[in-house]
């Protein structure tokens, strides 16, 4: 004898509370149509049966997508956001590193109002702690800022595109919204 615990949809080898017993033909006809993806159930008096999974609808299907675009929006925008950016605040352009930690070191210098040596790569790729006025620090910190803007600009507007094809239920407008999306 196997039992069968609603609440859990568990088998078990001796009796648990509210459980019910079934034969063993009853446990392996319901093992089967598992295997075959059909769902375990229970009837209201606790006992199982076999049940065909609820298919999605199309608007449910639609809002998975949506959340999933909005969610890989999210990831794009934030690592293109930490991969770096540029500035020609010294008079040629260098690459400046722009993970949360450096977001934060560029703060604390700004914030520090002296002159102080900052790391940056030229174009080469050659990092280096250069020479920074605090005006030119200001200034990286100001490019930084318009970069970070134009990228979080460019993720709601996508995201606004992701929200409109949602609207309208319209798959393959959705479909098509990617980071890459030209606006």
């Amino acid at each position: 004898m196997i039992y069968f615990h609603a609440s859990t949809r568990g088998f078990h080898l001796s009796p648990v509370p509210d459980s019910k017993p079934i034969s063993k033909e009853e446990h392996l006809a319901l093992l089967e149509g598992q295997s075959n993806g059909q769902m375990i159930g229970s009837t209201e008096d606790g006992l199982p049966l076999l049940v065909s999974p609820s298919q999605p609808t199309q608007q449910e299907r639609l809002q998975a997508l949506h959340q999933q675009k909005v969610d890989l929006l999210n990831r794009s925008c934030e690592a293109s956001i930490t991969g770096g950016f540029w500035s020609d605040a010294l008079g040629e352009r260098y690459q400046y590193s722009s993970q949360l930690d450096d977001q934060l070191n560029l703060t604390g210098a700004i914030l520090a109002g002296v002159d102080t040596p900052y790391p940056c790569r030229d174009e080469a790729g050659d990092k280096a702690f250069r020479a920074h006025s605090i005006a030119q620090i200001r200034q990286v910190g100001d490019d930084f800022t318009a970069f970070k803007t134009q990228l979080l600009q460019k993720a709601n507007q996508l995201k606004q595109q992701l929200d409109q094809a949602l609207v309208d239920v319209d798959l393959a407008k959705l479909e098509r919204v990617t980071w890459e999306s030209a606006l």
